[in-house]
């Protein structure tokens, strides 16, 4: 079965989801990236009594759209890219690279999911989940390393563009970042050459260790990174 951390919640009562979507709203337009603020000065800021900023601050922290810090001072999260991306940058690309994510997924049962870079890490930008009893959990906003992975060593070592020749981009980790879990991942790139992210089909360890299944897992994410770079050359 796939893990998640997050637990299902009780739909509020009829006409309270809306109030407690702009309670929200609010105290995201609130959070800043520079410094933190403790919750008592959020909650001041946006007329929020405690106990509803806190509730309202841990579905924001779910969904990486605001971190908390050692001191307990809470900024804006990296998911915020996801809304600030416009163009051709991160949320145009996720609307491009669905469609094929989510063939790769229904056709594999792995979960398929593409990342940017971030800073120092990488966001995922669009997933599809996949159908296995046991697989990998991954959502829209979640940021995980660059320094292990397949995703994040394609993010690293094709930073500079596309690489000359035809070499083979398809990269691999079992066991990796977590040792039940596995992936391959491949760059997309632009018709330029520029690195536009890694795609990825990620799941358990004890699949990927079978040879023949590896090799068919890597085959797919090369083709469906190749299907996605048609797609960017085609005309708009």
């Amino acid at each position: 079965m796939s893990i998640d951390e997050s637990t299902p919640q009780e739909a509020p009562p009829k006409g309270l989801g809306v109030n407690a979507l702009e309670r929200g709203l609010r105290l995201l337009m609130a959070l800043r990236k520079d410094e933190g603020q403790k919750l008592s000065e959020l909650a001041r800021t946006t007329q929020l009594d405690k106990a509803t900023a806190s509730r309202l601050l841990r579905s924001l922290m779910r969904y990486s759209f605001a971190v908390k810090d050692a001191e307990e001072r809470y900024r804006l999260g990296p998911a915020t890219a996801v809304l600030e991306a416009t163009g051709d940058t991160a949320q145009g690309i996720a609307a491009v690279v669905q469609p094929v994510i989510d063939r790769i997924a229904r056709e594999s049962g792995e979960t398929a999911g593409f990342f940017v870079r971030h800073g120092d890490l990488r966001l995922c930008v669009a997933v599809a989940a996949g159908h296995r009893a046991v697989g990998h959990t991954l959502k829209v906003g979640d940021v995980l390393t660059t320094e292990r992975g397949a995703g994040g060593r394609v993010l690293r070592q094709y930073e500079g563009g596309r690489p000359a020749g035809n070499p083979d981009v398809v990269q691999t980790s079992l066991g990796e970042r977590d040792p039940e879990l596995a992936a391959v991942a491949a760059p997309v790139f632009d018709a330029r050459g520029k690195l536009l992210g890694a795609l990825s089909l990620s799941g358990t360890s004890t699949r990927y260790s079978s040879p023949e299944y590896l090799q068919s897992m890597q085959a797919r994410i090369a083709s469906a990174a190749r299907e996605i770079e048609s797609l960017f050359l085609s005309p708009k």
